[in-house]
């Protein structure tokens, strides 16, 4: 059995609406045992303005760390590159001393689009878009490893990194020193691949994996123009198309040791109850004990 720490992210609190769900989300996580969790760099921000100090308060009354800090924007914008690097900086901070490991980098949307994911514009980004993209990844992976924390890639429908070939071309022009792969099953399965395949051909480079299903009728959700973000794209882990009993042998094999975190970015269901159903499946399915 692959040796290691299992999580779950804030987003099934319904947090980007209710920020101050983040709360109740960490007492909850905690309190199913899994051994860590993960938000945004936003809404870190959101918190240490409104309620300076009070998430590593919360943190530290639950025992359990802040993980990651996703870190998402215009990475393929040389002209918004001191900004990202600067934010890059100030969260690698935060996510050291609030015991976390990891500062995740997600490629920013296609387009000029809505929040609605099902709206996505189509087009491809360009070669130069992409070197653009990396050059300003490693320079936050180094920024994070001054911090004495890892960096990661992490691929996501509706941005540059959506598509098997867009992936992996992303991966080809990372310095893996200084920013490894964290894939996410649901997401990468979004974009067309099947994410078993993709995790195997990078296994040595992975750093940090996200647990997420995808609804099995998510093709016919997206056709009728819905959000994507929405329960009708995911699932709690278990009750989706993804088998994550394949991905096992992969970890092992490459000596992976680092967080397993399972993510819902929304759910039909309260969060402590969605969380409660993945913890279920890892439990049952998958052979972990939590807590």
């Amino acid at each position: 059995m692959v040796n290691v720490k299992i999580g779950h992210t804030l987003l099934t609190w319904d947090v980007f609406r209710h920020p101050e769900n983040i709360e109740q989300g960490i007492r909850d996580i905690a309190a199913l045992g899994y051994a860590g969790t993960e938000t945004g760099g936003g809404l870190y921000d959101w918190w240490e303005t409104n309620r300076p100090g009070q998430i590593k308060r919360i943190l530290g009354e639950a025992g359990i760390p802040m993980v990651t800090l996703f870190h998402s924007g215009e990475w393929t914008n040389k002209a918004v590159a001191s900004d990202m690097l600067e934010r890059a900086r100030r969260w690698s901070g935060a996510i050291a001393d609030l015991g976390g490991e990891m500062l995740m980098l997600v490629p920013g949307r296609r387009g000029d689009v809505s929040n609605d994911d099902a709206k996505v514009a189509a087009e491809p980004f360009g070669v130069d878009d992409f070197r653009q993209m990396a050059d300003t990844m490693n320079l936050a992976g180094e920024i994070a490893h001054q911090a004495g924390i890892d960096a990661t890639m992490h691929p996501h429908w509706g941005t540059a990194a959506e598509s098997r070939l867009e992936i992996e071309f992303l991966l080809e022009l990372l310095d893996h020193r200084l920013v490894g792969f964290a894939p996410d099953t649901g997401q990468i399965a979004k974009g067309g691949a099947d994410p078993i395949p993709v995790m195997e051909r990078w296994a040595n480079t992975i750093r940090y994996v996200h647990m997420k299903d995808v609804s099995p009728d998510w093709e016919v959700a997206r056709r009728r123009g819905v959000s994507l973000r929405g329960p009708e794209g995911y699932a709690e882990m278990g009750q989706g198309v993804i088998d994550f009993r394949r991905m096992l042998p992969i970890l092992e094999k490459a000596g992976f040791s680092g967080w397993l975190m399972a993510e819902l970015d929304e759910s039909k269901h309260p969060g402590g109850e969605a969380a409660g159903l993945s913890k279920q499946y890892i439990e049952d399915t998958l052979g972990y004990r939590l807590g």
